[in-house]
């Protein structure tokens, strides 16, 4: 992992370069691809709208030419339209800091197979977190993904709530932490 190169990407280098991030979607996903919620298509349109964001950002993670993994999130929009699907009452103090344009959620983070538990995914997760002004982070985690659950509460995350985002999705839970 000595020759793991870590680089940030904004909303635009990451648009011109979809199709490498949806190969990599796929093949992190191949177990799971529903051609619904999770499928190239769907993600492929949640990436055009997630680079969009304000504060939206990238690492990549590649060994040599391969890319192996990636992570990218974006700052809430004080509207907080990104707790629609919440199941039950969204607590007071979140409310408070998504008002104030001070969450940041990490959207998706996946490290293709072959380059599992080594690491990266966490070198990835705290470069996207370092140096982020934001107050609180929030990324969702499928309750059945053992592996990527017992990793995020490893690194810091408490469990907030449930919420299913989008109609086609899985109810997730909504896990956030202090940054």
């Amino acid at each position: 992992m000595a020759d793991l190169d870590l680089s940030r990407l904004n909303g635009e280098e990451a648009d011109e370069r979809r199709e490498a991030l949806a190969d990599v979607y796929e093949e992190a996903y191949a177990e799971k691809l529903d051609g619904a919620f999770r499928s190239r298509p769907a993600f492929l349109d949640r990436l055009a709208a997630y680079v969009q964001r304000p504060g939206f950002e990238l690492v990549t993670a590649r060994e040599g030419n391969e890319l192996v993994g990636y992570v990218f999130g974006f700052g809430i929009a004080p509207s907080g339209t990104w707790w629609g699907g919440f199941r039950g009452e969204v607590p007071s103090h979140v409310s408070v800091l998504t008002g104030q344009g001070k969450v940041f959620a990490i959207s998706e983070l996946m490290v293709r197979p072959p380059w599992r538990r080594r690491g990266i995914a966490r070198r990835l997760h705290d470069e996207l977190l370092t140096g982020r002004s934001e107050d609180l982070g929030t990324i969702l985690v499928d309750p059945k993904n053992t592996p990527a659950r017992s990793a995020y509460y490893a690194w810091g995350w408490e469990k907030l709530g449930d919420i299913q985002p989008f109609g086609n999705s899985p109810v997730f839970e909504s896990l956030v932490r202090q940054l």
